[in-house]
């Protein structure tokens, strides 16, 4: 009986968040680098949960306007690619925003999450 369990829990977590795709941005301006990388993620249903943020492969629970600015630049680069792409199928969201804390930087999880979201609408996963 347990093992039947655990196949409807894995077809259950297998529909929550249906195909994923990551992608990275790493720019240098003015001498500084700025990297991020993002996961965007289509689910069944829309959700208003945030993204998980990890900055030094560490997953930050209390965020500084600085880790606001980084997620809500990737949000932001989701919707417009939606817009822009008349995207008309299951929700897509922003599930992960990666980077470090010397690097991050808005406008590299913006590019990111635009990257990451193209490629899920046109199918090249």
């Amino acid at each position: 009986m347990q093992s039947i369990r655990a196949d409807k829990n894995a077809r259950h977590s297998t529909m929550t968040t249906m195909r994923s795709v990551t992608r990275k941005h790493v720019s240098v301006e003015g001498g500084c680098v700025r990297f991020a990388q993002v996961t965007v993620g289509e689910t069944a249903t829309a959700s208003d949960s945030q993204p998980a943020l990890v900055l030094n492969g560490y997953e930050i629970a209390k965020r500084s306007k600085a880790d606001e600015a980084l997620v809500a630049a990737a949000v932001r680069g989701l919707t417009e690619t939606e817009a822009r792409l008349g995207w008309r199928g299951l929700p897509l969201r922003v599930t992960k925003v990666e980077s470090t804390y010397a690097d991050m930087h808005p406008d590299a999880a913006h590019k990111a999450a635009v990257s990451a979201a193209t490629s899920l609408i046109e199918g090249e996963i």
